[in-house]
């Protein structure tokens, strides 16, 4: 900021500090329930696929998993780019020059990270005692050694083996089915990551520090397990144990992720211990850990310590936390309504049913890191409960090919078709009441490298008729297809109802219909090439272009991979993408990345929807980090208590989530640090991009960017004290 900058908002400030603020007379609000614990009621079909985190690559399981396990580092509150310790206390990195020749692989590390690890934490299970850097190394390597199911575990072979999988490392196609491949990718895992009595440190054979590498170590697939604990449950599992490197292969690719078979199995350092999980009831729950390494305060009556504050003395942290997708929307909203639940998962449709209803707070708009997409499969299963499937290149009335998006031929024709067949104006408007853009690809606006002037798909059936005109014989023969959604989600089946419609409207003969799965059925089905076509969401693992761009375009990505999507030429610009530094260069990259994408056409670009988070008003803690499980909670520091008279401050213009309106740093009190901090992120913006300096706090008024109005908001209620919010050491 400049001088002049410093001064002129100062002087401002100086003005505002004598302004008088308008205080409306607020009716006492309700008795607060279930003082210690908090249920949140989330869409129904939410469903747990795992409850193993090297496997987990989904919010649903996320969200159970966070609070039973520890991470290294996490993301410090709403910052996407500075981290807190966790279960290291001190980190740091540094290139070696030259690099670093293993004598065993013959790869080179370029680049190593170094982590500290936290002493005295304690097993959920006292049983097993205390986290050792061991248990760190043998968590990364069990991951990268299952690679189970649909997982996030690319995110550790791109940077520490430049590859993709076990079988993919440093750009070479491995076949484990040879001892020698298999020998050299379990050596080259153990050695990319190693430990001894203080540390854990990870060995990058890729060029440079890897940007999003911290991000990485913030998500679920990098929470800590107990190694001996794994080994007592007596299942089939990996032990840790190398040795001669033959052995780890008959672990790879399990059916079933082993914390999940034949139950499920959790045990952590983590603020919650593990309850229940119960898909017949539709629920899970976590207990509070009272021995956390954090820490909560005097035992047994953890409220003791916490100050009275307007005639009212919270509990302290809760003892409960439950998540329940039992209920439709209708139930959910006479619930949140009536306070049996604390937070509730609205769609947008509806949001007029709770906008300005008494005692609830909306905290909006909240700036999205995620899309929905629409994915074609390019070889469909011919086992898949959901055709009939016939071999490639056959077409029939009552089914369609294997290979009817992906035919060489004639695929191109068929997923353009389908890509001009929704309207999307319609789309959007009815669905997300405008508050939703339309992405010409996957990659969004709220990132940077975003190309805006790449076209989109239009509502064009003149041109889808064309098209299916392409494959000699399918306008006269037809076809029957069925567009596979999650249940619970309003976006979802509105797209595959509306698509459905439009192209059975074409041809008698186009029998299109859509179909809804619970969300464990729905990620089993899509991982195993059962639906031809299928709508679902990405949330970014990590803010960069890179996490969109892979996981859709590149042939090793999540969504490429499970379509059975390849193109060399694709392939190559992601490479180069990851490795060139922030610019010009590697903006020029993503374009041609987004410009592809839209020429080959594997997926369709559905919406990137703005947010809305909404609670109780005696809840307090909340915060909004758009990587970290989107809109999700984290009970880990959340308490029950009306700060009067912020609690009953329920418009969407509120934007905090504790103490006073305006309290950016929760000391209890508004003065000149809020002032500065404010100050500090002047000129911010959401996106696209997002400011790098972008603390949500500070916008007040919610209009995404952090300018005057937002200062003058914590000038006007200056010298306005609280009870100070004192968090866990």
């Amino acid at each position: 900021m400049s001088t002049f900058s410093f001064l002129f908002i100062f002087a401002v400030v100086a003005f505002l500090l004598f302004a008088s603020c308008f205080q409306p007379t607020i009716a006492a609000p309700p008795p607060i329930q279930r003082q210690m614990e908090i249920i949140e009621a989330t869409i129904e079909g939410g469903s747990i696929p795992t409850v193993d985190p090297a496997a987990c690559y989904d919010t649903q399981s996320s969200a159970l998993i966070f609070h039973v396990y520890d991470t290294l580092v996490f993301f410090d509150g709403e910052h996407l780019d500075r981290y807190l310790p966790q279960l290291a206390t001190s980190w740091s990195s540094v290139e070696n020059v030259p690099p670093i020749l293993d004598p065993d692989t013959g790869l080179t590390f370029k680049w190593t990270y170094y982590f500290k690890i936290r002493t005295g934490v304690q097993w959920h299970n006292t049983a097993f005692g205390n986290l050792t850097p061991a248990d760190v190394e043998y968590t990364i390597e069990r991951g990268m050694v299952m690679e189970a199911g649909d997982n996030p575990q690319w995110m550790f072979y791109e940077p520490l083996l430049n590859g993709a999988a076990a079988d993919y490392v440093d750009g070479v196609e491995l076949n484990l089915s040879l001892t020698s491949d298999i020998v050299f990718a379990g050596t080259a895992i153990d050695h990319a990551v190693e430990s001894n009595s203080t540390h854990v440190w990870f060995n990058l054979v890729f060029d440079g520090a890897y940007a999003p590498f911290m991000q990485i170590l913030c998500q679920s697939w990098s929470s800590i397990l107990c190694q001996a604990w794994c080994n007592s449950l007596g299942r089939v599992s990996w032990d840790g144990n190398w040795g001669d490197y033959t052995g780890w292969v008959a672990y790879h690719h399990p059916a079933t992720p082993p914390l999940d078979n034949p139950t499920p199995a959790m045990m952590g350092t983590g603020p919650f211990a593990f309850g229940n999980l119960d898909n017949a009831l539709h629920y899970w729950d976590v207990n509070r850990f009272a021995d956390y390494w954090r820490g909560w305060g005097s035992a047994p009556n953890y409220g003791v310590g916490w100050p009275a504050f307007g005639g009212s003395k919270p509990a302290g942290y809760i003892d409960r936390y439950k998540v329940t997708w039992a209920y439709d929307w209708n139930a959910r909203k006479t619930k949140f309504l009536n306070g049996e639940v604390d937070f509730c998962s609205v769609p947008t449709q509806y949001k007029n049913d709770i906008i300005g209803q008494p005692n609830i707070r909306v905290i909006s708009p909240l700036p999205s890191l995620s899309v929905g997409v629409l994915h074609y499969q390019f070889d469909i299963r011919t086992t898949s409960p959901y055709g009939p499937i016939y071999e490639y290149g056959i077409i029939g009335e009552a089914g369609v090919p294997r290979d009817f998006f992906g035919n060489a031929s004639y695929g191109i024709y068929i997923r353009k078709a389908f890509s001009y067949c929704v309207d999307f104006p319609a789309y959007l408007s009815t669905t997300f009441l405008g508050e939703a853009i339309q992405p010409p690809t996957a990659l969004i606006s709220t990132l940077p490298y975003y190309n805006a002037s790449i076209p989109k798909y239009t509502f064009n059936t003149t041109k889808a008729i064309e098209l299916f005109h392409m494959w000699p014989g399918l306008w006269d023969t037809g076809f029957t297809i069925k567009l596979l959604h999650n249940i619970g989600s309003l976006a979802r089946p509105t797209v595959c109802q509306m698509l459905a419609a439009a192209v059975s409207s074409l041809n008698p003969k186009f029998h299109v219909s859509a179909l809804g799965l619970d969300w464990q059925s729905f990620m089993l089905a899509s991982s195993g090439k059962q639906l031809p076509v299928f709508a679902v969401g990405w949330l970014a693992d990590y803010p960069d272009a890179h996490n969109f761009a892979y996981p859709y375009y590149h042939s090793h990505g999540t969504y490429a991979a499970r379509q059975g999507y390849s193109d060399p030429v694709m392939d190559d610009l992601i490479d180069q993408g990851i490795r060139t530094p922030d610019g010009p260069a590697r903006g020029a990259i993503y374009s041609a990345v987004q410009q592809r994408a839209l020429d080959i056409c594997p997926s369709l670009g559905l919406y990137s929807a703005i947010g809305r988070h909404y609670e109780k008003s005696w809840i307090n803690g909340w915060y909004y980090n758009p990587t970290h499980l989107y809109q999700g909670v984290y009970a880990g520091n959340l308490w029950k208590w009306y700060y009067t008279p912020h609690a009953q401050l329920d418009s969407v213009t509120n934007t905090t989530a504790n103490l006073l309106p305006y309290d950016v740093n929760y000391d209890g009190k508004t003065n000149m640090v809020d002032i500065g901090t404010a100050a500090a992120s002047f000129g911010a913006i959401y996106g696209p991009p997002m400011s790098a300096k972008w603390i949500y706090r500070c916008d007040f008024n919610n209009d995404r960017k952090i300018d005057m109005k937002d200062i003058g908001e914590v000038a006007k209620n200056f010298g306005k004290t609280s009870t100070k919010w004192t968090p866990p050491p």
